[in-house]
């Protein structure tokens, strides 16, 4: 089965133009079972409706920018199909039993998406926000952390795809309509579904 084969050009740069990099300290957690997938639509990788099961919300995380630059996605060559694996460094700057407790649930087995806030907007805001795990959700891959706290890091707590649930495509683009419909999509994230 042939799944995919190009049918457009592309444009890969513009004279006078570089591209912004990074991303800015806002990040929208979502447990991965708490997403309504019935009630979401996916069109070309951009999600374009996104809804919380009733009850359910999602969680804000706030960090330095900076830090979440080693987010990415790495491909991955399979047997009979290609992956990619999607990884998030969540970075913790402050000693808390809050953030012990966060670090505590995501080292139990927790599966999450990640929602991040790109510098780069694209042309009309369509890249700005990025999912991470939306397929199959990201699980702690790595929390190693001392009390000399390197770069003034208390706690890493770096999520990413697992071995055996890997993405099917770069991280999904999350854009409705234009740039201020979007945000009111994200924000609705962060209040309990009804």
């Amino acid at each position: 089965m042939k799944c995919s084969e190009l049918n457009a050009g592309l444009v890969t740069a513009i004279c006078g133009k570089k591209e912004s990099k990074g991303a800015e300290g806002d990040v929208i957690l979502i447990n991965y079972d708490d997403i309504d997938r019935e009630h979401c639509m996916v069109t070309d990788n951009i999600i374009s409706e996104l809804e919380l099961k009733t009850g359910k919300t999602g969680f804000a995380f706030t960090t330095f920018g900076r830090s979440l630059n080693e987010s990415g996605a790495t491909f991955a060559r399979g047997t009979y199909t290609n992956s990619w694996t999607h990884t998030v460094p969540l970075k913790i700057f402050v000693k808390t039993e809050e953030a012990k407790t966060f670090v505590n649930k995501l080292s139990s087995g927790a599966r999450i998406v990640a929602i991040l806030k790109n510098r780069a907007i694209g042309t009309a805001g369509e890249v700005k926000y990025e999912v991470y795990g939306w397929d199959n959700g990201l699980e702690l891959s790595e929390s190693a952390n001392t009390i000399a706290m390197a770069d003034d890091v208390v706690y890493t707590a770096t999520v990413a795809s697992t071995d055996t649930a890997q993405e099917g495509s770069l991280p999904k683009s999350i854009f409705k309509t234009d740039s201020a419909t979007t945000e009111l999509l994200l924000q609705n994230l962060l209040v309990p579904a009804e």
